[in-house]
């Protein structure tokens, strides 16, 4: 047990420690605004206060966490320890910076409440982040500075052991297409050969024939093969599935088709299935919970797990849509355009409204290592990936958190830019299952 003192009490603190103690370091801890307590406390001692006590750990607050209300605020970023810091205080502190202030701005996407440029699809752009301008995207810096933060309490009581949380690995699927031919029908069926007729593609046309005849497996089942692999090496794994009917950016098979029925009743065997809402279900709670409830249905129970399609968020709105439709686990949290950690942590952890200051019951998992980054806008092949994905791994292992991975349905066609990259999965599941 460890006991902080802190000037006061507020959700924004009470929120933090929580996150950093219970959920990254595992450990407990209580908290007084009693000098006398604190004093007579006879193990580690944490004092968030801007005045030394005693011989404890002392960390000075800058106030963010004392605040209601959403400002901008003035962060500078400067190098420590072989990563970045901000909010940073005076020289007589244990750390040079406000650790549970620069987290919970990291955590809550603070940035994001204030006014940015959106993307087209009204996204918060990776370029307009902290983590970005300031060249942290790439490493989980909340869950590097508990790292810290465990070291000095550790040599200031050594005694005390903190054990920590065991890493861990999860690979996901967005299932965004099911199948390139299969299950869309004779109208759509008819339309894609019409078009690939118009503009002279022959072997598209006999290659779909060949599919719907049943002569060849359609270019984007590889299920067998994801299942082959994961279960080899015995990890979670999730199939976040488009559930609606076909717009101009959603393209999957229909949810009344019987080959994707027949298909999902299969992935459940071995895998948890989430919903991929559907791109304009981002603006449309109803739509989101039609979609929420035909899923469920299908799979003959709740759905509590979702990932936005095109992974379209907006704070706090998506996250209440979500909660009040029931979904408990969301695996939206990252960038569509780069690799890495958009809320600066390798560990799950709970939503906190900002604008109502209330901390939620929907718990965020973070992902940091998407195939679509790659080829769709670093515009890198297949044999350059590798590189990439293990240091993005290493990041997380250095600090036994939680590795999330997203793959996506046209990846392992194995055709065109997807050429190589069921090989990449492969060795991506082969190096975060290594120790």
């Amino acid at each position: 047990m460890i006991c902080i003192y802190t000037y006061q009490h507020t959700p924004r603190i009470t929120y933090i420690m929580d996150l950093l103690f219970r959920e990254v370091l595992n450990v407990e801890y209580i908290t007084t605004n009693d000098i006398n307590e604190f004093e007579k406390f006879q193990s580690a001692k944490i004092n968030y206060s801007h005045k030394r006590i005693g011989n404890e750990l002392l960390i000075e607050p800058v106030g963010l966490l004392a605040e209601n209300g959403i400002e901008p605020q003035n962060i500078e970023v400067s190098d420590w320890n072989d990563t970045k810091i901000f909010f940073k205080t005076s020289g007589k502190a244990d750390l040079p910076f406000d650790v549970f202030s620069a987290s919970f701005y990291l955590v809550s996407r603070y940035e994001e409440y204030l006014p940015f440029e959106p993307d087209k699809h009204k996204r918060f752009r990776a370029e307009s982040s902290l983590a970005y301008k300031n060249q942290f995207l790439e490493q989980p810096v909340i869950n590097i500075w508990a790292e810290y933060l465990k070291q000095l309490i550790s040599e200031k009581y050594p005694g005390y052991v903190i054990s920590g949380r065991p890493y861990k690995y999860i690979s996901t699927f967005d299932i965004d297409n099911v199948f390139s031919y299969k299950g869309k029908g004779f109208f759509r069926s008819a339309g894609g050969m019409l078009k690939a007729l118009a503009g002279g593609d022959f072997q598209a046309i006999r290659k779909r024939i060949k599919v719907l005849s049943g002569r060849e497996s359609d270019p984007f089942d590889h299920y067998v093969l994801h299942r082959r692999i994961i279960e080899k090496k015995g990890i979670p794994v999730i199939y976040f599935l488009l559930f609606s009917k076909k717009t101009h950016f959603d393209g999957g098979v229909s949810p009344k088709s019987r080959a994707y029925k027949n298909l999902i009743n299969t992935l459940k065997e071995y895998a948890d299935i989430g919903l991929h809402p559907s791109y304009y279900s981002f603006e449309d709670q109803e739509l989101l919970c039609k979609q929420i409830n035909d899923l469920g249905a299908v799979i003959n129970s709740p759905v509590n797990k979702s990932r936005q399609h095109f992974l379209r968020l907006a704070f706090p709105d998506t996250y209440q849509h979500l909660l009040q439709a029931g979904i408990k686990e969301d695996y939206s949290m990252g960038y569509a355009s780069h690799l890495g950690f958009r809320a600066g942590i390798c560990t799950p952890f709970y939503f906190y409204d900002l604008k109502s200051e209330t901390p939620t019951f929907l718990k965020i998992y973070p992902f940091c290592i998407m195939d679509s980054v790659m080829f769709d806008y670093m515009k890198i092949k297949a044999e350059q990936a590798l590189p990439y994905i293990n240091k993005i791994i290493d990041e997380v292992k250095n600090v036994n958190g939680t590795l999330i991975t997203i793959w996506h349905d046209r990846t392992f066609s194995d055709t065109g830019i997807f050429q190589g990259w069921k090989n990449v999965f492969a060795e991506t599941v082969k190096m975060a299952c290594n120790k």
